[in-house]
């Protein structure tokens, strides 16, 4: 073979590499790397799914666990036909303090007065007569109560001058859902 046709072969042959590397490897080459380059968006963007499905999870039963505290709550505040359920409660607790309960007032101008389907303040007068340590773990008890009752202010009074009663007047507020 002679050297002509030797380079011409090999010239035939570097051409046909090049061509070769030129259109079709390096197209190739590009196009697997935008497919790998879609792939890791793909891939993040499942991850990033999977987190926000875990995280919707998550929120939602936290939202149903804050749900029903938020129910728990709002039951608190007692409607209309629920007074007599107050009136039942701090009977039994007065009872549970050796306590003589005599007087329940609901002050329902007030009550009756306000907008419809707002919590409405509503005052209470509650008199009773027992001890005075009695009468304290009484009061502080409230807390304990299904609906919220906050004392505002507070009367003792000596009921004989022999004994060791005394008669308490609580001004009150019992919060309410005036519907």
């Amino acid at each position: 073979m002679s050297k002509k046709r030797f380079y011409t072969i090999l010239t035939v042959y570097l051409l046909l590499l090049f061509t070769w590397y030129m259109f079709i490897y390096l197209p190739q080459v590009q196009a697997l790397d935008e497919v790998n380059t879609k792939l890791n968006e793909v891939s993040q963007q499942v991850a990033m799914a999977r987190r926000a499905q875990i995280n919707l999870k998550n929120i939602k039963t936290r939202f149903q666990s804050e749900q029903k505290e938020l129910q728990k709550e709002k039951d608190k505040f007692i409607r209309k036909d629920e007074l007599g359920k107050v009136t039942q409660e701090l009977r039994r607790l007065a009872d549970k303090y050796d306590l003589k309960l005599t007087d329940f007032s609901p002050g329902f101008k007030d009550y009756f007065d306000a907008e419809k389907k707002s919590i409405v303040p509503l005052p209470l007068s509650i008199s009773f007569i027992g001890r005075y340590l009695q009468i304290g773990k009484y009061i502080e008890s409230w807390g304990s109560l299904p609906f919220y009752i906050i004392p505002e202010e507070i009367t003792l009074q000596r009921v004989d001058n022999n004994g060791y009663d005394i008669q308490a007047v609580v001004e009150a507020k019992l919060y309410t859902w005036n519907e």
